[in-house]
Formats: structure tokens, C-alpha cells, sequence
């Protein structure tokens, strides 16, 4: 797996960072956070890559978008890409101790050897996690066999307090949830460190709501975020589904 080493140059406006990024790698990549369920306007940076003499396929566009306001939620939408995207550094570095929903305690490195789609969500939500547990139940219907059999699921809770090991194993009862799934906690350092290596921001409301950003990440089987999208619209999940169907 061909990955993007960069460096951040704080002189750089970090859209244009990216886009510089996508220019010159090789990564199918989208860039775009969304904590509003009703939005529709997303403004895309047209791909300005072309085939190659050789055939290969371009590569997507690397998205942006405009600012949404949303009345119920306060919009966590960052422009700034994942620390971690495009560069040689697994996220499993970022440690902690876990507990999966089937009560088994274990560090983020012993899920290395599959690929793993993940979001950071949780289990009370009635907002966008519903539709984001959905958009992951749409990767894998679209995934080939082959690359299901490579990748699993990874539900990470930002309600460290409420969800238990018990609240996470009847969620994912109640949404029949495979074999292939994994809904882990830890405590909030570990659960932080988490979201702002993947670039999820996400704040404590006054009524027990937790406003976050919608993003579902793809890791590669060495823990490397390879592939990033907006996970409520079907705009967002697409390149996710392409990238593992043409990376396995």
C-alpha cells in the first residue's frame, strides 16, 4: 500500500495543502465532515487529475465544503484534513486500553492484518448515528466478497460514561450487527486521542447530547488512514467503497 508522507508547513492554507496532496499521490481520498443529517450542499474542488497514457483511472476530487448552519446540533465541521491522512503513521499508535462490546479488553494494535471502517459515534445518539451505522452497512453490502472477508467494522463510542459494555453489545443486538463488527470503549483520554487523530471533533451538550462531526474513516491493515468521507450522504460513502474494492 502506497501511502502520502507530508509534512505540515504552517505557512500553507491547509485546503490548499490537500489539494497539493492529491495532485501528487496516489490516494482516493475525500475530506469532508458533516454534523448536520439535512444538509445538501457540498461544494467539491474540481479533480483536476487526468488518465495517465498508461489507462489508469483519475482519482477522485478532493471535497470541501461550505459552512451549514444546523439548528438542532452545533456544526462540528472542520476544513483541516485528519492528522493522520495521507501520511506513514498508523493510528494504533495512539494506545489506551479498550473493551469491545462482547466485554474483551485489548489494545488498538491487535486489529492489525484486516482493514477497518471506522466511526466514533454513540449509542443514544437519535440523530446522525442511525444513518451513519446505516452508511456503514451500505459499505459492506457494495464491499466484493473478497474484501469483506479483509475488513471489519469499528464503532468507537464519544460516551465513555453511559455506554457500557452491556448498552454497547444490546445496540448491537437490536441493529444486528455481524460478527464482523467491533463496538469498543475506553476512558475520555484515550477516546480524545482517538478523534483528533482521525480529525472528529465533538462536544458535551447541556441536554446529554454529544455534537460531533460524521465522518467514517478506512484504515488499512496497518492501522494507516487511507481513506476518509462524509458518512450521511451517499456522496460520501462512494469513494469508501471504491477505494476498498480496488485496495484490498
Amino acid at each position: 500500500m502506497k501511502t502520502i508522507k507530508t509534512r505540515q508547513n504552517s505557512t500553507t492554507h491547509p485546503l490548499v495543502h490537500a489539494i497539493k496532496l492529491t495532485l501528487a499521490g496516489g490516494l482516493c481520498i475525500t475530506l469532508l465532515a458533516c454534523s448536520n443529517p439535512d444538509a445538501n450542499e457540498v461544494a467539491a474542488v474540481q479533480d483536476t487529475q487526468t488518465e495517465s497514457k498508461s489507462g489508469a483511472n483519475s482519482k477522485p476530487a478532493v471535497m470541501a465544503h461550505d459552512d451549514m448552519n444546523d439548528m438542532d446540533h452545533k456544526d462540528m465541521n472542520s476544513q483541516q484534513p485528519a492528522e493522520a491522512l495521507g501520511q506513514d503513521y498508523s493510528i494504533y499508535q495512539v494506545g489506551g486500553d479498550w473493551t469491545d462490546h462482547n466485554g474483551n479488553t485489548f489494545e488498538l494494535d491487535k486489529l492489525q492484518g484486516k482493514n477497518q471502517v471506522v466511526v466514533m459515534a454513540y449509542t443514544s445518539c437519535q440523530h446522525t448515528c442511525p444513518i451513519l451505522v446505516q452508511s456503514m452497512k451500505q459499505i459492506y453490502k457494495e464491499m466484493t466478497p473478497e474484501v469483506r472477508a479483509q475488513t471489519e467494522f469499528l464503532l468507537a463510542t464519544l460516551d465513555t460514561e453511559r455506554d457500557t459494555v452491556e448498552v454497547m453489545k444490546n445496540f448491537a443486538e437490536h441493529n444486528e450487527l455481524g460478527d464482523n463488527w467491533r463496538l469498543i470503549r475506553s476512558d475520555e483520554a484515550s477516546t480524545r486521542m482517538l478523534a483528533n487523530t482521525l480529525n472528529i471533533k465533538y462536544q458535551f451538550a447541556a441536554n446529554g447530547d454529544i455534537n460531533h462531526s460524521n465522518l467514517i474513516s478506512v484504515l488499512d491493515k496497518e492501522g494507516r488512514l487511507v481513506a476518509q468521507g462524509i458518512g450521511v450522504a451517499d456522496s460520501g460513502i462512494k469513494p469508501l467503497i471504491e477505494y476498498l474494492n480496488t485496495h484490498n
